[in-house]
């Protein structure tokens, strides 16, 4: 079962799955989060984007709960750099204090994680069931920027097509973006749109 928790302000979705949380997102929808969840065993990040990861700090410190992020972006969420885009937030970062690269912890998890860089050089998605967690990959009718600290268009652009070979040949039917409404594959329609021109 999945719980879905949209946005509030600038803030990323939230979804919980088996008491992990995925993109807790910033202090605000964290606040609205923790009146629904009584436990957290991990957090993964699908990137290190401020507005994905501002939440991190606050539910380590209640539920004790590590971080998982791909090992590419292990030091930016740890330095709270300029790759975390804090700056456009008008805010700082404050990095969990434990966090654990995804290479370590792949195996364990009940997902099937896909990089998907393009947006970030370690963004990643997730499939759990019929269902395709695209972080700010791939939106209901848009596609994710690409001209932030380690974005690239070519990058994103395979990811995509990546993640629509994929999504067809497992019968994936819900997409669950890190911004706006859920989708079905109509996205993938949508996103060519912009990745064609």
């Amino acid at each position: 079962m999945i719980k879905i928790f949209y946005g509030v302000g600038w803030s990323s979705n939230t979804y919980l799955i088996d008491n992990i949380i995925i993109d807790p997102g910033t202090e605000e929808n964290v606040n609205f989060i923790l009146d629904n969840v009584k436990k957290v065993d991990f957090i993964i990040n699908t990137h290190c984007h401020y507005d994905h990861t501002s939440g991190n700090y606050i539910l380590e410190e209640i539920f004790g709960c590590p971080t998982i992020i791909h090992d590419r972006e292990v030091k930016h969420l740890k330095n709270a750099d300029e790759v975390t885009v804090s700056y456009l937030f008008n805010s700082k970062l404050i990095p969990p204090k434990e966090i654990i690269p995804l290479s370590e912890i792949v195996d364990e998890l009940n997902f099937e994680i896909i990089e998907t860089p393009g947006h970030t050089y370690g963004s990643i998605s997730l499939i759990y069931k019929n269902y395709l967690i695209t972080g700010d990959t791939l939106f209901s009718n848009s596609i994710g920027r690409w001209d932030f600290p380690t974005g690239n268009f070519e990058e994103l652009k395979k990811s995509i097509y990546l993640l629509e070979n994929i999504s067809y040949k497992k019968g994936i039917d819900t997409i669950l973006p890190g911004h706006g409404e859920i989708a079905d594959l109509k996205a993938f329609e949508y996103a060519k749109i912009f990745l064609e021109g």
